[in-house]
């Protein structure tokens, strides 16, 4: 009981911004040391909480886009630095996942190599270093734009990502495979109830992994990108697209999220006023929409 009470007070010291306005249940922007006047989205976390890798832009002198790391000191996050393992000068580096056990960091990324234009690529954490990425290969990558990947499952078993391949229903489409045997099967559109003639991409699992939470361009949304869910009935069928309203999406774009590891706080990037330059990462207690279907 003892170490549970530890790891719970730790994770609540690892947001305080969160736990500070917790009962306002409105989103906060992870402040200026984060984000920056350049474009910063789409974190991931280690499981206890004192790390997290993110997209970055324009940092340390460079120009583009990279995978960033910043290291929670005490209660605040420190400096970013640039994730070099896995990031290039010359080309597109995004979306970080981290594994469940932290071993492995998987990108999306537009470096030579690839089965297409974008493809999603993972690193294994060897002797305190991520290793050179390999790409994931098929069915997750194709000839065409396949990035935004999540997880799903007691093991991991359940891919989601987004993809622009053949047999969808517009140009960036929501696709899964799962793994039977240790091989990923034959990749599957989601079908017409989550993908439309719009974009829908970054496909978050709830953490039951009855929902996926969607970010897309439809029009029944408050302007630009905004986060919508979806929930799997007793039948497998998914419901239409829910949007998660006002508490989330503003009128701008408001995309990418991810939970907290302890599943109390939702983050997502946004454009929204009150931000710092581009894209800036902002949090929501989860409890703040987690009813919303």
């Amino acid at each position: 009981m003892l170490n549970i009470f530890k790891r719970t007070l730790f994770l609540l010291l690892a947001f305080p911004a969160i736990t500070a306005l917790s009962q306002k249940q409105v989103p906060v922007n992870l402040g200026p040391v984060i984000n920056s006047a350049a474009r910063d989205a789409e974190p991931t976390f280690t499981a206890d909480g004192q790390t997290m890798y993110f997209n970055c832009f324009d940092r340390e002198g460079e120009e583009g886009s990279d995978i960033c790391v910043s290291y929670l000191e005490g209660e605040d996050w420190g400096k970013p630095s640039i994730v070099w393992e896995v990031s290039t000068r010359d080309h597109l580096e995004v979306e970080p996942l981290l594994s469940p056990d932290g071993q492995q960091l998987y990108i999306m990324s537009n470096r030579p190599g690839g089965k297409g234009g974008m493809d999603i690529w993972v690193s294994d954490y060897v002797d305190g270093k991520w290793s050179s990425p390999t790409n994931l290969d098929a069915p997750i990558n194709s000839a065409y734009a396949d990035h935004c990947l999540y997880f799903s499952g007691d093991d991991w078993e359940i891919a989601y990502w987004t993809s622009t391949r053949p047999g969808g229903f517009g140009g960036n489409d929501i696709w899964t495979s799962e793994r039977v045997g240790g091989v990923w099967q034959e990749a599957k559109n989601l079908g017409p109830k989550i993908n439309t003639a719009a974009s829908e991409h970054h496909s978050l699992p709830s953490p039951d992994g009855k929902s996926l939470y969607i970010t897309t361009t439809r029009d029944d949304g408050f302007g630009g990108e905004d986060i919508f869910v979806t929930t799997r009935g007793e039948d497998g069928n998914w419901s239409e697209l829910t949007n998660l309203g006002a508490q989330v999406n503003s009128d701008q774009h408001d995309r990418c999220p991810a939970f907290s590891p302890n599943f109390e706080t939702f983050f997502f990037d946004s454009e929204r006023s009150g931000g710092f330059g581009n894209k800036d990462l902002w949090a929501i207690p989860y409890s703040a929409i987690k009813n919303v279907r």
